[in-house]
């Protein structure tokens, strides 16, 4: 709930405000790119003089050579892992025509779709066996674990057959069909990177005669994808970093690298007679296994795209941020990777950022509402940009850094710099006039369990007269701690004890005190269903009164003689009197809650206090 309280008042005058929320209609969005450079070719395989691949959710096939690629399926669902038969002729592959992931088969130069699987779970294609010429896939039908077993099934949909191994994702059948190499373990969907977890991929090697299995890669990292060529069996593995294809010699029993890429990964393959297909950065290569020599396949495809044209869309249900503009009558809306300036009852909606292909966020009003800041990613790399707020001349390019992720700008009051961070963990401050950028902080340790915007320092906020920054971030005890960076001394005090969980500090409009929430306010009571202790509602508000002579925020009633009147007296200069500032400590009259989001205007302090059950975080 959205709470407001009035600070120099009386708390029984607490008044609470109505939810507001904007709704967005009938943007027109429109966005032109390259298709064929952006054409993310995926899943490839080859027969004689063609290669069958995934683009769009849809089958093309294409000359082995190169040219333009002929669309075999459209469909809303996804045809992914086509396979052909041994003689060419038929194209397995994994679909959802009906709603369900099954086996399909068709003819290979298109049409005549037979659904082969009817079973509630996934069946996923993996290849053909060379000798019975059924197909091979993988289910988590007959699994008692959350692996997979592999099956073998004809084309018509008889002959089902389980393999006798116990896991197992991927695999590929030696020429006469009396082996195996095999993964137990599927992870080609995941993007783990030189991952050496308790889920690497091994590739087994198990014989149907003898009934003996033996591990033949042997790395404890990722080695995935066998494909049996002959007295080889070649692999994908990230050996060098990189994943790259390998053979395993059944003769020797040695391990060879053949290709050596250093860009992209080779992530999905196919092998038929002495030649591999593969994909590699949305592209479908070939390799030679006499000559050992790679060449990309130049295809072209030519789809209709109608999502790329130009369309309207309720993009209420996409905002991903907002931000009220000074005076109330505008609001910025983030959606759809756009900055749109938003009126408050009449007038047309704005986008701000309009640039297409790019990813624009963290959009902010200048104090005098004539700026808009926002960051965007159209260079390459995230960086702040800044435009008038009334859409007039263009976006100007107000950073230059060469890689890295930014976050939650800040403007300060004079509107002369804006505060942000970054991925590292650190906190900066960007001169709007010069352009320079001064490191602030960094935090040496973060919230695991958090987004990345919210890992590091994140909850920094401006002094009036732009000159401090206060914002907490994470000790050594992992306990969140309240600092204030002053931009004259170029120094960073501790203004809390550390001892508690301190955060999202704001300065009063007077420049008096720093106010902030801490959970601090230990109630336990027994957890309804185990003997123990459960602590709920453990934060409340709390002020520190900057000035060592300053008055605490609530007045103390005590009968005494008016005296003068000093109100007219002149108010002394802003400063910060740092030695003793935690013990300048005062809590509001507030129950313990679950706080966040302090705000604070000339009319009081606003709040957020989430519903009763849900623990306080930042």
């Amino acid at each position: 709930m959205h709470f407001s309280y009035p600070l120099h008042n009386n708390p029984s005058k607490m008044k609470i405000y109505p939810k507001m929320i904007f709704v967005v209609l009938g943007f027109a969005l429109t966005g032109t790119f390259n298709l064929n450079a952006q054409q993310l070719m995926r899943f490839p395989d080859m027969s004689g003089h063609s290669v069958v691949f995934t683009s769009g959710g849809d089958l093309w096939a294409a000359p082995l050579e190169g040219g333009d690629a002929v669309r075999l399926t459209i469909h809303d669902g996804a045809e992914r892992y086509p396979r052909f038969s041994p003689d060419g002729s038929l194209i397995a592959f994994t679909g959802e025509y009906d709603g369900n992931t099954d086996v399909y088969v068709m003819n290979s130069k298109g049409g005549d779709i037979t659904r082969v699987t009817c079973h509630p779970g996934a069946d996923e294609v993996v290849g053909w066996h060379p000798v019975s010429n059924k197909i091979i896939f993988n289910s988590g039908r007959n699994s008692t674990s959350r692996y997979t077993k592999l099956f073998l099934v004809s084309p018509d949909g008889t002959g089902l057959e389980e393999l006798i191994l116990y896991d197992a994702s991927r695999g590929s059948f030696s020429p006469d069909g009396s082996k195996i190499a095999y993964n137990k373990v599927a992870r080609e969907n995941r993007t783990w990177k030189r991952y050496r977890g308790g889920m690497a991929q091994e590739i087994y090697l198990y014989d149907f005669e003898t009934h003996t299995e033996e591990n033949i890669s042997n790395f404890g990292g990722t080695d995935r994808m066998p494909m049996w060529v002959g007295d080889q069996v070649c692999f994908l593995s990230d050996r060098d970093g990189w994943l790259n294809i390998y053979s395993w010699d059944t003769n020797t029993r040695s391990i060879q690298q053949l290709t050596h890429h250093k860009d992209h990964d080779v992530l999905r393959a196919s092998a038929r007679e002495d030649r591999i297909v593969y994909e590699k950065g949305g592209e479908i290569w070939l390799l030679d296994l006499h000559t050992g020599q790679s060449n990309r396949i130049p295809v072209q495809i030519h789809p209709d795209a109608p999502e790329t044209r130009p369309y309207m869309e309720d993009l209420t249900g996409n905002i991903q941020d907002f931000a009220v503009s000074p005076s109330g009558i505008r609001a910025l809306v983030v959606a759809r990777g756009e900055v749109f300036s938003v009126p408050k009852s009449s007038g047309v909606t704005e986008n701000i950022s309009n640039h297409c292909g790019a990813r624009d966020k963290d959009a902010v009003w200048s104090n005098d509402g004539e700026k808009i800041a926002w960051i965007s990613d159209r260079s390459g790399e995230y960086e702040i940009y800044i435009r008038n707020a009334d859409g007039t001349g263009k976006a100007v390019k107000m950073t230059s850094h060469r890689d890295g992720y930014r976050h939650t700008l800040r403007w300060s009051p004079d509107d002369s710099k804006i505060a942000f961070a970054d991925q590292t963990l650190r906190c900066y401050i960007l001169d709007i006039l010069s352009r320079k950028i001064t490191e602030v902080d960094r935090a040496e340790y973060e919230h695991v369990d958090e987004s990345l915007n919210q890992k590091g320092i994140h909850d920094y906020c401006w002094s009036p007269d732009s000159k401090y920054l206060a914002y907490s971030k994470m000790n050594e005890d992992l306990v969140w701690q309240l600092h204030i960076y002053s931009l004259e001394q170029d120094q960073t005090y501790p203004v809390s004890d550390g001892l508690y969980y301190d955060f999202n500090p704001m300065f009063t409009g007077d420049g008096e005190h720093l106010l902030f929430v801490s959970n601090r306010s230990f109630n336990p009571t027994f957890c309804d269903m185990e003997w123990e202790m459960v602590y709920k509602d453990v934060a409340r508000i709390y002020a520190l009164t900057l000035k060592k002579d300053g008055k605490p925020i609530l007045s103390v009633e005590n009968d005494a003689e008016p005296g003068q009147d000093k109100s007219s007296a002149p108010a002394s200069p802003f400063r910060i009197d740092f030695a003793g500032l935690a013990q300048r400590i005062e809590v509001l009259p507030l129950p313990a809650g679950n706080y966040r989001d302090l705000a604070v205007n000339e009319s009081g302090l606003f709040y957020l206090n989430s519903e009763d059950g849900d623990y306080n975080r930042m």
